[in-house]
This record gives structure tokens, C-alpha cells and sequence, in this order.
């Protein structure tokens, strides 16, 4: 279990973000809800069955499935309120006394308030035969978002030189945001589509003007 659980860890990055000068570092996955997820795959996964636990780690979600659906009687809703009923009762108890687990019911809870207040929450999904536990990674929108927050800021700096010489050509858009070929295309593509620029001319001679 443990080298699971550090393989896991070497993909869970830490993102930095920029608070004015506080730096403000976040782990993809909050590390005790991980902890939570590998132990309940284990603890509570059907051990007649010959098929294997699942981890599937994803840009945006780590999926733990395991065989074994509910225990009979006990619903969704009874999980995540707390109540459990263990199917390996002796698994549990050598887990509880290597103080691996603190007491039965506590995962689920556990789990759900390590995401509390980041507007993401993880999620359960069963069937009869399977149960997984879905961890939304908390990096994933804020990486989409740094991504878009400097698209924007290189459309602003080739919107102002094209306000300043009239219009830009696709190699002073390279040299002026140090950019490759294929980048720099891209942009500018995305900039008309915006209706931020409008092309003009074609071949060695194409330029790029300010849409008025």
C-alpha cells in the first residue's frame, strides 16, 4: 500500500499562486483525501472476487474503483451521512490497530471536508458490483485560467505595438513575445476570431491591423 500511496504522492504537484507577495502553495489533491480513498479501496473491496483495485490518475481526477458494490442494505446516502457497515471486519480491525484507520464511518466525512470551501467535491459512484471514488484535482481550473490570464496579457502587447506602427507583422509577434512560429499563429488566429485584429494581404506580405 505504501508504494501506492507514493506513487500517487510523486504525480500530486504543488501549484503556486500570488496572494500580492503572499505565495499561496496548493497540492493537486488535498493529501489526506487521497489517504481516505486508498484506504476505503482496500478495507471495503470484495476479496471473492479475483479482479483488481483501479487508481487511474487523470489531468483533472484520480478515480479509485474497486470490486464490490454497497454492503446489502446500506445506500449511498448512508455513506456519506457517516454509516458503515464493514464487509472485511477483521481487515478492518488490523487496520485500526496499525492506527491506519481511526474509526469505521469516518473516511467518507473525512474526505468531503478536505475539499470544503474550494468549490469542488469529489464524488461516489456505484453500481452493484463496484464502488469508485472520484478526487477533482484543485490545480486544474486555476492551470486553464493562468493559461487563458496570459493569452490575454500577450493579446494586449500585440494590440498596443499595432496601435503604435499601425499594424504587426507575424515575425515582430515572435520577437516581441520571444514565441515560435506555430504559437505566434495561433494567437494571432485567435485574435481575429475575437475580433481584436484583421489580416490583410497574403503570403511574405500578410500584416495584421487593429479591427475598427
Amino acid at each position: 500500500m505504501a508504494e501506492v500511496y507514493d506513487y500517487i504522492d510523486f504525480h500530486n504537484q504543488t501549484r503556486s499562486t500570488f496572494d500580492k507577495l503572499r505565495r499561496i502553495d496548493t497540492r493537486d489533491y488535498p493529501e489526506v483525501a487521497v489517504r481516505e480513498a486508498l484506504l476505503n479501496s482496500l478495507v471495503h473491496r470484495e476479496y471473492s472476487f479475483r479482479a483488481s483495485t483501479l487508481i487511474s490518475i487523470y489531468n483533472d481526477r484520480i478515480e479509485f474503483t474497486s470490486i464490490g458494490g454497497l454492503v446489502s442494505g446500506v445506500t449511498l446516502n448512508d455513506v456519506l451521512m457517516g454509516i458503515s457497515v464493514c464487509r472485511n471486519t477483521k481487515l478492518a480491525n488490523v487496520f485500526y490497530r496499525l492506527e491506519l484507520i481511526e474509526a469505521y464511518g469516518t473516511g467518507m466525512r473525512k474526505i468531503m471536508n478536505a475539499y470544503e470551501g474550494s468549490g469542488k467535491t469529489p464524488q461516489i459512484e456505484t453500481s452493484d458490483n463496484a464502488f469508485k471514488i472520484i478526487l477533482p484535482n484543485l490545480n486544474a481550473q486555476t492551470e486553464k485560467k493562468q493559461l487563458s490570464d496570459e493569452s490575454d496579457s500577450q493579446a494586449e502587447k500585440v494590440m498596443q505595438l499595432a496601435r503604435k506602427q499601425g499594424r504587426v507583422t507575424r515575425k515582430e509577434v515572435e520577437k516581441l513575445l520571444s514565441i515560435g512560429q506555430t504559437t505566434s499563429g495561433r494567437l494571432l488566429k485567435k485574435m481575429m476570431k475575437n475580433g481584436q485584429l484583421i489580416q490583410e494581404g497574403k503570403g511574405k506580405t500578410t500584416c495584421y491591423r487593429l479591427f475598427q
